[in-house]
């Protein structure tokens, strides 16, 4: 359904030379009109709550409008449907407020819902509202749009709904403006902004006594690193001291000992190389100059002797070399001494 208004006067309406209709008990839209501004009040109904809300379309600079029924100084609007609206492309350097004005159109004889565009400044205001108290028009506002520099697509954020605020618009009472809700709008806007700061500022709060706990933390633990690594410190030349210390007693120990041990053998080669010395001259004297050799005949005399013996006690005969008359052993041809042999007794 398309949107509805009422009530103007139809065109073929016909009027005397008085002003007055020529149809019999006839009037115009205007004494009806005053009858419904004087009985209720201009705005939108309290209830549903959603009446002629403007939101986000939630694609480029579209604006969706909720279902509604409004008033205007006597004159009505309705719709049971979501309407559209589009606004102007966004400001190139600063910033523009829009708004979506309810408005009476006496010349068209229409209550119509439209875009208001605003002037772009550095600190915007929304455009004026016409409100004469005779005129062309009269208008409402259900919602202001803010737009960035440069914006392409409108968010919730961006819109600030005004059909609470009586001064702009307001709901529909009885009894002309019997609920003045100007007042309430303001003392709600104060209370949202006064609650949103001190949302910030909280938050603010929380933010630095989170940064201040942060850098107790991570002072804490810098100083508990650098108590940790001066002890670290303090245990490694500690123990490198003690390691120095230990190594050269060690050193010094092993000095004494090596030093005491080298003494004893002095001690002990001056005290006995004499006789060591004479008992090697006296062994030089017994074996000669060829004192291996020597030796080496001595041991192997001492070995046959030995075999001999062996021999005699194994047999029970003595083993005797053969003398010639010169005195000189008899030998065979590889120059070993001949041997007799008699038993050692009668025994056998």
């Amino acid at each position: 359904m398309a949107l509805r208004y009422g009530y103007f006067d139809s065109e073929i309406i016909g009027v005397n030379d008085e002003g007055m209709p020529i149809f019999d008990r006839a009037e115009l839209s205007d004494l009806f009109a005053l009858l419904l501004a004087s009985l209720v009040s201009d705005g939108v109904l309290a209830r549903p709550s959603t009446n002629f809300r403007v939101r986000a379309a939630g694609s480029g600079l579209n604006l969706e409008l909720d279902p509604g029924f409004g008033m205007v100084r006597g004159h009505f609007c309705y719709d049971n449907e979501v309407s559209f609206l589009t606004i102007e492309a966004a400001p190139q350097q600063y910033s523009r407020i829009d708004r979506v004005v309810m408005r009476c159109n006496y010349l068209q004889r229409m209550v119509e819902i439209i875009i208001k565009t605003g002037e772009e400044a550095a600190n915007p205001v929304p455009p004026g509202l016409l409100r004469p108290a005779s005129g062309d028009y009269y208008e409402l506002c259900l919602a202001d749009i803010r737009l960035s520099a440069g914006q392409k697509m409108i968010m919730q954020s961006n819109i600030t709904d005004t059909r609470a605020d009586s001064s702009v618009c307001g709901y529909i009472t009885q009894l002309i403006d019997h609920l003045d809700t100007a007042v309430f709008f303001t003392q709600l806007n104060a209370f949202y902004k006064e609650f949103v700061q001190k949302s910030n500022t909280s938050y603010e709060e929380f933010c630095q006594m989170a940064q201040k706990s942060y850098d107790e933390f991570f002072a804490n633990v810098t100083r508990f690193y650098n108590t940790l690594s001066e002890q670290a410190q303090e245990l490694h030349e500690q123990y490198n001291a003690d390691l120095i210390e230990y190594l050269s007693k060690l050193q010094e120990k092993g000095d004494t000992d090596l030093a005491a041990i080298t003494e004893q053998l002095i001690r002990f080669r001056n005290e006995n190389e004499a006789e060591f010395l004479a008992w090697v001259q006296q062994m030089k004297d017994i074996l000669g100059e060829d004192a291996p050799g020597e030796l080496l005949t001595i041991i192997n005399e001492l070995r046959g002797e030995i075999e001999e013996m062996q021999e005699m006690l194994l047999s029970g005969n003595v083993m005797a070399r053969l003398l010639t008359d010169s005195g000189n052993y008899i030998v065979d041809s590889m120059g070993r001494p001949l041997l007799s042999s008699r038993p050692i007794c009668k025994c056998n």
